[in-house]
């Protein structure tokens, strides 16, 4: 865990590029500075009109009230819809809102102590654009419609080395999000996991996917396109000069086989788990 005296050395550490060392920055007040309870935060959940909690047990067998119907109930304008997997503490959405009025925004994470910080801070700055959703992933067939989302972005999510199949770039997930992406709708992966973007480099191809940038595009540099709009997960990454994988992928047309398990599995050998988190 970062301490004060950290962020005080972290400030002046002469190693770290300038970008770097800002996005660290911000990253480590943005982490010191939460004050709220845990407690308190879950309290004021309900209290934010634009985060949506559904209820699990109401979706086990009828789509949300609000599938198919974002843009016109929730939103109230008709936009590209943009869905944020997995987005923690939401900075990566709320910076996308930021930047692109013109579209709508969804970000989508099962923690609400986290998702508290990006409901509180859209709400604050009045991003009329933007929403989120406190559910797990698993339910997102359930919350929209097919073809209803433009894009959907995964950003830094949790290699999990040992049981790929519960990774938001799995195969099965694989399936949901090529029904719920639009015609010309795009897929993003951001990750600074060589091993997660050598996995998805080799999986998406069979699951539905066409890559939209040769292997050779996918590593972005230190320095992000918009500043503004990143995870903490990033910020964190580009301070220590880590290369960022940016992976675009668009959904093909037809019926897709199903993934034999050994393909599935091959980039997460016992001997390969050791090198990564």
């Amino acid at each position: 865990m970062w301490d004060t005296q950290g962020v005080g050395r972290l400030n002046g550490l002469p190693t770290l590029k300038t970008e770097g060392a800002r996005l660290l920055q911000i990253f480590l007040k943005k982490y010191l500075s939460v004050k709220i309870s845990k407690l308190e935060r879950y309290k004021q959940i309900g209290e934010f009109p634009n985060l949506v909690e559904p209820f699990v047990r109401d979706l086990q067998n009828t789509p949300a009230n609000l599938c198919g119907k974002w843009n016109s109930s929730f939103f109230k304008r008709d936009a590209e819809l943009v869905l944020e997997m997995g987005c923690g503490w939401g900075d990566f959405s709320v910076g996308m809102a930021r930047n692109f009025p013109e579209r709508n925004f969804l970000g989508l994470d099962v923690k609400g102590a986290r998702i508290w910080r990006g409901a509180k801070t859209s709400f604050e700055e009045g991003l009329k654009n933007l929403g989120f959703l406190r559910i797990e992933g698993e339910f997102v067939e359930r919350l929209f419609a097919p073809g209803e989302l433009s894009e959907i972005w995964i950003t830094f999510p949790t290699p999990y080395l040992r049981k790929p199949e519960k990774m938001l770039v799995s195969p099965t997930f694989l399936s949901r999000y090529r029904r719920l992406l639009s015609k010309n709708g795009v897929l993003h992966l951001k990750t600074d996991v060589e091993l997660l973007g050598n996995y998805v480099f080799n999986i998406w191809p069979h699951c539905g996917f066409e890559l939209l940038n040769s292997k050779s595009e996918y590593l972005e540099t230190f320095q992000h396109p918009i500043p503004e709009v990143h995870t903490n997960f990033e910020a964190r990454a580009v301070g220590l000069q880590k290369r960022i994988w940016h992976i675009k992928a668009a959904p093909t047309s037809g019926n897709v086989a199903s993934v034999p398990d050994e393909v599935a599995r091959c980039p997460w050998k016992k001997s390969n788990t050791n090198s990564n988190k």
